[in-house]
């Protein structure tokens, strides 16, 4: 199990691993040719990261089947699925997500990791709408992989470590 989270009510426990909430599986790949991709309401892959909104009603999970999902966690009971979260991909790692970050208000969703190198030679960080799923922006391009993201308390930046070293700041 790579991370763990517990709603501060104590009423759930969700593990990122890959049988509990998610079945496992191989991930897969997209190039300039179309690629049939299932869609099974989970993730296909590892999960790789997890985060919870400040007010424990949203569940974000990142993985290496290329998606991010926001899932409704505010029962209490298994998570809904609201919404799958992708950014552009291309075939062999590119498009693997490595860090995950939801905005303090709950209303963005960050995700990064091996995004982008392919075709650019940076890496980015994408921002998602967690209401719409819609891919609202990108940060600037960073010349290695993101292996980690975070909010500040009032969601103003957005911090960003670098898999060869460094950290990033964005506003």
């Amino acid at each position: 199990m790579n991370r763990l989270a517990i709603l501060l009510a104590g009423a759930a426990v969700w593990g990122a691993c890959h049988s509990w909430l998610w079945d496992g599986g191989s991930s897969w790949a997209q190039s300039t040719e179309p690629v049939l991709a299932l869609e099974t309401g989970h993730h296909t892959g590892r999960i790789t990261r997890i985060a919870l909104d400040s007010l424990d009603r949203l569940l974000v999970t990142a993985g290496t089947d290329k998606t991010a999902r926001v899932w409704d966690i505010s029962s209490g009971r298994e998570p809904l699925l609201l919404r799958t979260l992708r950014p552009p991909v291309a075939a062999g790692h590119e498009g693997k997500l490595y860090a995950l970050a939801i905005s303090p208000d709950g209303k963005t969703v960050a995700c990064a990791g091996q995004t982008g190198k392919s075709w650019e030679g940076e890496s980015f960080v994408y921002l998602f709408d967690t209401s719409t799923g819609e891919l609202v922006s990108r940060t600037e391009g960073q010349p290695a992989s993101i292996h980690h993201l975070a909010y500040s308390p009032d969601g103003k930046w957005l911090a960003a470590t670098l898999y060869k070293g460094g950290i990033r700041l964005f506003r």
